[in-house]
């Protein structure tokens, strides 16, 4: 019984345990069934200067859509300086971008229907937004501590 045990959660774990893919200087989680990428936070250090997103990404020879930034993806990168979204990202995580105090300016994608709560605070340097009408909801906080 043990061993049966052992052996489905060992089967298990893939579900509940997703490991970051590091593709060209950027992480994602990549979800093989739908073919779609989410970008993570950076397992150690940070992303800093431009980072450009690009709409997909190939790993192991299967063409991913990048669809998602995770909740806090960028999270106190105080580097980074700009960041490009294409237009597949229909998703931004909450507190995504929280703490970037060097972003100065960030265009939001047409498929983007509401930026979660906190997502841009405490970006302090931030001097563009650009919101498309496709966003319909601005959570909480969302620009906090934009000056």
């Amino acid at each position: 019984m043990k061993k049966y045990f052992s052996l489905l959660l060992l089967s298990l774990l893939p579900l509940f345990a997703q490991a970051a893919t590091l593709i060209d200087g950027i992480s994602y989680n990549l979800n093989s069934s739908s073919k779609t990428a989410e970008v993570t936070k950076m397992p150690s250090g940070g992303y800093t200067g431009t980072v450009n997103i690009p709409p997909t990404v190939v790993n192991g020879g299967i063409t991913y859509s990048v669809t998602s930034i995770g909740d806090e993806a960028f999270r106190s990168c105080s580097g980074l300086t700009s960041v490009t979204i294409p237009n597949s990202v229909t998703s931004i995580g909450s507190s995504a971008f929280y703490n970037c105090s060097s972003l100065t300016s960030v265009t939001i994608p047409n498929c983007v229907k509401w930026i979660p709560e906190g997502a841009f605070s405490g970006c302090s340097g931030l001097t563009s937004v650009t919101i498309p009408n496709s966003v319909t909801s601005i959570g909480k906080s969302a620009f906090s501590g934009c000056i």
